[in-house]
């Protein structure tokens, strides 16, 4: 009789462990089919939306470049009158050139990589989801000074995913509404066509610059995958810059409603400085990552525009752009939707259970898989790229 109590014990804690194992296997697999749906999403799911966004940028630029034509003519048309003033009132080039973030502003093509993008205002995480994205407190593309444009490595289409590739001496073709330019890529040193950066090393978005004053600069996260460096190529522009128009003026509003879709285009310090002399950083030797800068002669009572093109804003600048280094804000609804995936398939599986599985399974697949995109699109929004 004992015996036989101690067998059905022992059976009872087996099938318990049996129970507990399984279940745990089970969830494994849950959790292995969501990484493999979340790398899906990252890799080919956002180039698929960032495409769809090209789409509509290009046909948004080509009609600002039709509509600054028209302009063009009509400023043609309107002679001035003995007085010299116009008879009719000029209409303001920059509401065209400076554009809200996230707009179309330029074309960018680089016949060596084989890269085509439309280039957005803004480095915010929404922007950069478009495409590359300007650095709305530099001088836009052609313009005198520098330059500077942020993108992709890994996702949303990886508009920036190969320029390590660039050599020096290959071209980068910028279109905007006041025209066609071509930059040359500049050697560094070592013979490559780029430098490595730590992320705080923002002087490479500063202006006034000794060598190549009229600068186009591209800049993206390395290594892929991480937000660990800045990988940056500078090229030079060839021929004469376009004429400068300065940003027109807009109402700025105290009302901070950031959900992490801004970010990046915090102004910048004028500080003169000259980032070309960097080297590979190593894991052994960190200094690497802030190698000593070369000194630009200007005097400390002259300012940007008494040295070239003038800045957009005299401002500072305190990072990359949440769109580069992955937005903070988005940490605290990734949580919660990632509890919510939790508790929805917990208790789907749970009442499936309890009463008939495969209906209990079909009600709860529609709000699960719901509930998976917000938490993957919250996700995403955290992690450099």
């Amino acid at each position: 009789m004992n015996s036989n109590l101690a067998s059905f014990s022992l059976t009872s804690t087996e099938m318990l462990i049996s129970r507990i194992f399984r279940r745990i296997g089970q969830l494994m697999i849950v959790l292995g089919i969501l990484t493999l749906l979340f790398v899906v999403y990252q890799l080919w799911g956002t180039g698929f939306l960032t495409d769809r966004y090209q789409e509509g940028l290009e046909n948004d630029f080509e009609e600002l470049v039709e509509q600054v034509e028209q302009v063009e003519q009509v400023e043609q048309i309107d002679a001035p009158d003995e007085l010299g003033t116009e008879s009719a009132s000029e209409p303001d080039l920059a509401e065209f050139l400076w554009r809200s973030e996230g707009e179309a502003i330029a074309h960018l093509n680089i016949p060596s990589l084989n890269l085509s993008k439309t280039v957005v205002s803004g480095v915010g995480v929404q922007a950069l989801r478009k495409g590359p994205g300007h650095y709305s407190h530099t001088p836009l593309p052609g313009m005198p000074g520098n330059s500077a444009i942020a993108g992709h490595r890994t996702t949303w289409g990886a508009p920036f995913g190969e320029i390590n590739e660039l050599e020096p001496g290959d071209e980068i073709l910028m279109q905007t509404v006041q025209g066609s330019f071509t930059y040359r890529v500049v050697e560094q040193m070592g013979g490559r066509g780029h430098f490595i950066i730590s992320p705080n090393r923002l002087d490479v978005l500063e202006q006034d610059f000794d060598t190549y004053p009229n600068r186009l600069t591209l800049i993206s996260c390395h290594p892929k995958l991480t937000a660990r460096q800045r990988i940056v190529v500078v090229a030079e522009l060839i021929g004469e810059p376009a004429d400068y128009y300065p940003p027109p003026k807009r109402p700025v509003f105290n009302l901070n409603l950031s959900f992490g879709i801004e970010g990046g285009d915090a102004p910048i310090p004028a500080q003169p400085s000259n980032p070309f002399d960097e080297q590979e950083p190593s894991a052994e030797n960190s200094s690497q990552d802030n190698p000593p800068m070369v000194e630009n002669n200007a005097s400390p009572a002259e300012t940007t525009s008494d040295l070239g093109p003038p800045t957009v804003e005299d401002v500072e600048v305190t990072s990359f752009g949440e769109g580069l280094d992955g937005d903070k804000d988005a940490v605290p609804p990734t949580i919660a939707w990632g509890i919510a995936v939790f508790m929805i398939g917990f208790t789907t599986f749970y009442i499936g259970s309890r009463w008939k599985k495969w209906p209990s399974y079909l009600i709860g697949f529609f709000p699960f898989i719901v509930a998976v995109a917000i938490w993957f699109f919250n996700l995403e929004k955290t992690l450099p790229s």
